[in-house]
């Protein structure tokens, strides 16, 4: 199931060239083409879903995820990674993929990091950021615990 005017599908049948690094009967994965770290890659279903990923079929989903497990330790093995992070934001191109990052400089030992500063955003910027934002105040936090829970 492809649809015409998605380049992930076009990808998938061969007719735009990418940096193919890993591919099984179900999943493609490639090297992205602006990435923002060495190795960076995407892994898509070879069908078209579409990008908001907690619509997609369970079965699918939960394969998705393992190969992005699967293939996540193989940049770490191969890139000398302790760890690769998941995205799923599904934005960008309307096609379901999780972009692997994988986490450079790192050390063996695990250590938080907890970078200067803080952000917070009322609306989706076009990138998603783990910067912690400013403490929240408690009577928000049980607005919104009651808003999800009620």
């Amino acid at each position: 199931m492809f649809k015409d005017d998605c380049i992930f599908c076009k990808i998938v049948k061969g007719e735009i060239p990418s940096y193919k690094v890993y591919e099984d009967e179900d999943f493609l994965g490639f090297l992205d083409i602006f990435p923002n770290t060495k190795g960076m890659t995407l892994i898509i279903p070879k069908n078209h879903y579409d990008s908001y990923t907690f619509e997609m079929p369970d079965e699918v989903y939960s394969k998705f995820l393992l190969t992005a497990k699967k293939f996540g330790k193989v940049l770490d093995k191969k890139l000398g990674t302790q760890r690769t992070a998941l995205v799923m934001e599904g934005m960008g191109v309307n096609h379901a993929h999780i972009k692997l990052y994988p986490l450079h400089g790192l050390g063996k030992d695990f250590k938080p990091i907890i970078p200067d500063g803080e952000h917070f955003y009322e609306k989706y910027q076009g990138y998603l950021t783990t910067l912690l934002g400013p403490k929240a105040k408690d009577e928000d936090l049980i607005k919104i615990k009651k808003l999800i829970t009620d």
